[in-house]
């Protein structure tokens, strides 16, 4: 697999690009976890911003409609549901404040019915927002796990305890929840995503590794080198997996059989963070030293 690679910069200087995702209408939304704003680049190319105010730290990111995404505001302790009102414009829907004190929410997943799961860091929680903007918040029975990412199958949510070296998993609702030990310890888990397949693949900062829980449960690992530390996971259309890098300044592909293979960045110490990709099949990352970066390969 081959990769051809161009860098869009964004923002300003020391903006921090972080989160990414793609809505279904095209558009490419991204975090700029320092500047305090939200982009959009639509299908053109063009760009727009939103400022979340003084102080504000938008991390994460969650497609919820064709045109729209839920954003985690970290150190403003809410959620805003942002819109492309067109490609000159962002418009906020809405914002939700997080009832507990200092959760820092931080993952964020939107569900088909309309409501979003989110992750809270510093409660060891998770929250969730009804189609009313009404939030219940779930404590995780970990004390000091660190919360970290979410993603979801639409019935199942899966999250990371980056803190606690395990995923947690909650089918349906009401239902408890099952935890499933990582076998590196250290491993601090970040990044998560579900494959097609139903299985779900985990990035493992401090293990230099990923690694992919079965729908049987069973876990194996695979090693990406010392130094990796990779940080986010999305799923591709075969049941692998694209994963950011930070540590080596690469985006790697993990297939289901485990098969490697590494594209490195253009530009040095880029700091890959958030990655996203479209159905089409371009692979977008945020890069906190200043760009988006769209890969597309060949066989």
């Amino acid at each position: 697999m081959t990769a051809a690679i161009v860098e869009h910069p964004v923002g300003e200087p020391g903006d921090g690009p972080y989160g990414v995702a793609v809505t279904r209408d095209g558009a490419v939304w991204f975090t700029l976890v320092h500047g305090g704003r939200v982009g959009r680049r639509g299908p053109d190319g063009t760009m727009t911003y939103t400022s979340l105010g003084e102080g504000s730290q938008p991390s994460l990111l969650a497609a919820a409609t064709e045109s729209s995404v839920w954003v985690t505001d970290t150190t403003g302790n809410r959620l805003l549901l942002l819109e492309a009102a067109d490609d000159r414009a962002i418009v906020e829907l809405g914002s939700v404040s997080v009832p507990t004190p200092d959760a820092q929410p931080f993952g964020v997943v939107a569900l088909d019915d309309g409501t979003a799961w989110f992750t809270e860091l510093g409660a060891d929680a998770l929250g969730r927002i009804d189609i009313l903007g009404r939030v219940d918040e779930f404590p995780v029975g970990r004390e000091g796990s660190f919360v970290s990412m979410i993603a979801t199958t639409g019935d199942s949510l899966w999250f990371t305890l980056n803190a606690g070296n395990a995923v947690g998993h909650v089918r349906g609702g009401d239902a408890a929840i099952a935890f499933t030990e990582l076998p590196s310890v250290p491993s601090g888990p970040v990044g998560i995503t579900v494959a097609a397949d139903g299985s779900v693949w985990v990035a493992q900062i401090l293990a230099d590794a990923v690694a992919r829980i079965a729908r049987d449960g069973s876990v194996t690992e695979v090693a990406l080198g010392a130094g990796a530390k990779p940080h986010a996971v999305a799923a591709d259309p075969h049941d692998g997996v694209w994963v950011t890098l930070w540590g080596s300044n690469e985006v790697a592909h993990v297939a289901a059989d485990g098969a490697v293979t590494r594209h490195p960045l253009p530009t040095p110490d880029s700091e890959p963070h958030g990655v996203a990709v479209t159905p089409a099949g371009t692979v977008w990352v945020a890069l906190e030293s200043g760009a988006l970066a769209a890969l597309s390969t060949t066989p």
